[in-house]
């Protein structure tokens, strides 16, 4: 299975915040570039508002994954969950910390970047207050005044891009300092620093009687959902193997790809948010990198055929040697294509190109599934 880049331009503003200023003020997220700034949506925010969509679009398969409190510190409780009974895990990563000096890390292997507007922030501002609920408490004889406040607002088009590695996705590595098995149950010790220790108890785990070191991980229903695979290391520690059921990593690969091409639910300072792609491209690609997010380029109003914004630029993306497999371009009727790149793009690469989004992704997860120490399809 390829790795996947998708690029997408949205049509959005009232971005997610940043900190007040001058306690009554709510600006939006800005960088400076040359003498231009521009407003953006920071990762973080695109990453809640995808899982968001994906627990609202596939609420059986994408719960949300339990957390826990150390000090100040909430992070998730891989304790209690882990790749294989939970996809925010498997696809956002995760950092758990036993002791001091010791974690378990996991890479997400959905990496996203800031949507970046492609038009600079002309310092628009709006006023706002609270006057419906002040009517209310002035007819029920209350002595309340409004509570006014100003916000910064743009209205821009924003380029993201998205990449899954799927090598990473579905698998996923600790090394911890004791292994047992008994009456269904795994056992797993994690050492911190200062000796102290917890443990991960997985059940229902079945032993493979074909295979030493590896067991089956069942859901309630009795269901396999993947194996893990210890192996002891010459330190006298364990290396542990977790292995998602190739089966069910598609199942959350194409979950995702289906959401970040249909749109995001997303809402800030309470107003709902329009990250629905008007521009979308999406390949397969040797190397898990947003290989079109540099080149793509918006024009301006100057530049516009008639109603319709021209991207450009993508042709200089499908040059680059990383882009493998197939590749496909969603254009609305606002946003297209430019007609003489996608001309010379179907002479060149036509047979890369696939005109519809289900034939793009039944190549790209015919080259099957990939894990360390196999050999692609």
């Amino acid at each position: 299975m390829k790795n996947i880049t998708i690029t997408v331009i949205y049509e959005a503003q009232a971005l997610n915040r940043d900190e007040k200023l001058g306690g009554n003020i709510l600006s939006i997220k800005k960088l400076t570039r040359g003498k231009e700034t521009l407003s953006f949506i920071g990762k973080p925010a695109l990453r809640h508002y995808l899982f968001s969509a994906l627990q609202r679009a596939y609420p059986s398969d994408w719960c949300p994954a339990p957390v826990t409190g150390q000090g100040e510190v909430v992070q998730f409780d891989i304790l209690q969950a882990d790749i294989l009974t939970y996809a925010e895990l498997d696809a956002f990563g995760y950092m758990y910390t036993i002791g001091e000096q010791a974690s378990i890390t996991r890479r997400a292997p959905v990496g996203i970047t800031k949507a970046l507007s492609f038009s600079p922030y002309q310092g628009d501002m709006a006023f706002y207050a609270n006057h419906d609920l002040v009517n209310r408490g002035i007819k029920n004889g209350l002595s309340v005044t409004p509570n006014p406040y100003n916000k910064e607002e743009h209205c821009s088009f924003y380029k993201a891009s998205f990449t899954i590695d799927t090598q990473i996705l579905g698998q996923d590595v600790w090394i911890v300092s004791g292994v047992s098995f008994q009456n269904g149950t795994l056992t797993l010790t994690l050492s911190g620093g200062n000796k102290k220790s917890i443990t991960k108890e997985i059940t229902p785990v079945k032993e493979r009687e074909d295979t030493e070191g590896c067991y089956e991980c069942l859901n309630g229903e009795g269901e396999k959902v993947g194996e893990i695979r210890v192996q002891k290391l010459s330190s006298g520690k364990w290396e542990v193997t977790f292995l998602l059921e190739p089966d069910i990593k598609q199942k959350r690969i194409e979950q995702l790809l289906e959401t970040i091409k249909n749109g995001l639910y997303a809402q800030s300072s309470n107003e709902l948010n329009t990250l629905i792609p008007i521009f979308l491209v999406a390949s397969g690609v040797k190397v898990p990198s947003p290989v079109f997010h540099s080149y793509l380029v918006l024009g301006s109003d100057e530049d516009r055929e008639g109603s319709d914004f021209q991207v450009s630029g993508l042709l200089d993306g499908l040059s680059n040697s990383w882009v493998e497999g197939p590749v496909f371009v969603f254009e609305s009727k606002r946003v297209r294509w430019d007609r003489r790149e996608k001309e010379e793009a179907s002479k060149k690469w036509n047979a890369r190109l696939k005109a519809e989004w289900n034939d793009f992704k039944k190549e790209l997860f015919s080259f099957g599934d990939t894990r360390e120490g196999e050999a692609e399809s």
